[in-house]
């Protein structure tokens, strides 16, 4: 044993020092935040949760827009799992996103992350399950369909929900909290459009509903995945705590409601979405099943509901920001309803925006492009090369 000693010692030596070796010149090769040995900018990245975007955009902005970072600077399994190139140049978001999309897939750590909430919905698929989802949803989303499902849907609850809601507020002189009222206006027309369900969460006494609250929790949840390492995540799963329990309960309150749901939509079909999808058959020509619908349905409550109201919740705030831009979007609201309404202002809000309306308002449009420039609602993509 004691001869042992040296040997063991002697190797261990040896493999640090290869280690220390390689680590240098690894570390020499990437551009972005600092890497420690093992863990590389994880501590970084954990430090920096709660302001994740902003940490990002710094490292970008100090490299030129695109950098190399590890997570897991380890031979063998980095390579694999821990090495992640981030950029923002246009030109390589249009070869990633446009000219080549089909070379970078989600990859393997993408879509376990986002199984357990999205299964093999259009969010968390390639190829013919992702193209098959897309063509259907793309017949629901034409102009014709859409304008039928803002007058069911959109119109009805801005006019007798939110507008009460925000009149209620003037009148007693209170505070409202925009973006709560976003979020439960945008949730009750996608969930209008994906099921013909109105779960009435912008009513005026604004009451919690589970199946929001659920959704809400789960998806912060699982996006406390991409924060960590695989196995990280993977052993709170196993054990039962900390995010990984709060997923799992808040899962089977979303579940419960999108069975409701599907048998709902089986007794009576309709023309929305999720009905669509109950005619439609896999690549395998077999209908598709009851869990296959539920992560259908829930992809696209997700993409309906926030995007658009984050996206109009910095819209509002930069607008009461910058007085100018509130000035001509007001103009130019006033000149195309007095062209379109008549000059009785009193009837200008008796209905909201018809499309065509809408359609000329040419500035008020570009404030929003410009929202989303500065604000993106889905600020970051990751995805992984399938070839080089």
């Amino acid at each position: 044993m004691e001869a042992l000693n040296p040997i063991l010692t002697g190797y261990a030596v040896a493999a640090l020092s290869i280690y220390a070796i390689w680590f240098y010149f690894i570390s020499r090769r990437l551009t972005g935040p600092k890497v420690l040995p093992i863990v590389g900018s994880l501590p970084y990245l954990i430090a920096n949760r709660n302001r994740v975007h902003d940490w990002i955009a710094d490292n970008l902005r100090a490299t030129g827009g695109t950098y190399q970072t590890s997570t897991m600077v380890i031979p063998f399994v980095a390579k694999t799992q821990g090495f992640y190139t981030v950029t923002c140049h246009p030109k390589n978001v249009e070869h990633i996103l446009k000219t080549r999309f089909d070379n970078y897939p989600k990859g393997p750590m993408w879509r376990a992350a986002f199984h357990d909430l999205l299964g093999q919905g259009i969010f968390n698929s390639d190829g013919d399950t992702w193209l098959m989802q897309r063509k259907t949803a793309a017949l629901e989303f034409t102009t014709r369909t859409l304008r039928q499902a803002m007058a069911r849907w959109v119109n009805g609850a801005i006019k007798n929900r939110l507008w009460l809601i925000l009149d209620r507020a003037v009148k007693d002189n209170k505070p409202v909290d925009l973006q709560d009222l976003f979020l439960r206006l945008t949730f009750d027309n996608i969930c209008g459009l994906t099921f013909g369900k109105d779960p009435e969460t912008l009513s005026p006494d604004l009451p919690v509903n589970p199946f929001s609250v659920a959704f809400d929790t789960a998806t912060e949840a699982t996006l406390k995945r991409l924060l960590y390492t695989g196995f990280l995540w993977r052993i709170q799963k196993a054990m039962g705590i900390g995010s990984e329990d709060k997923l799992k309960k808040s899962l089977e309150i979303v579940e419960t409601y999108m069975n409701d749901a599907i048998d709902a939509r089986k007794n009576s079909p309709s023309d929305d979405l999720l009905s669509r999808f109950m005619k439609k058959r896999d690549v395998n020509g077999n209908v598709l099943a009851t869990d296959v619908l539920q992560r259908i349905a829930l992809n696209f409550v997700l993409a309906g509901r926030d995007t658009s109201s984050v996206a109009l919740s910095w819209f509002f705030w930069l607008v009461m920001n910058n007085s100018e831009v509130e000035k001509k979007i007001v103009e130019e609201l006033s000149t195309v309803l007095k062209e379109t309404r008549g000059s009785d202002q009193g009837k200008w809000t008796e209905t909201p925006l018809e499309f065509d309306e809408a359609d000329r308002l040419v500035y008020l449009k570009a404030a929003l492009a410009e929202t989303l420039r500065l604000y993106p609602s889905v600020p970051q993509v990751k995805i992984q090369l399938f070839n080089f």
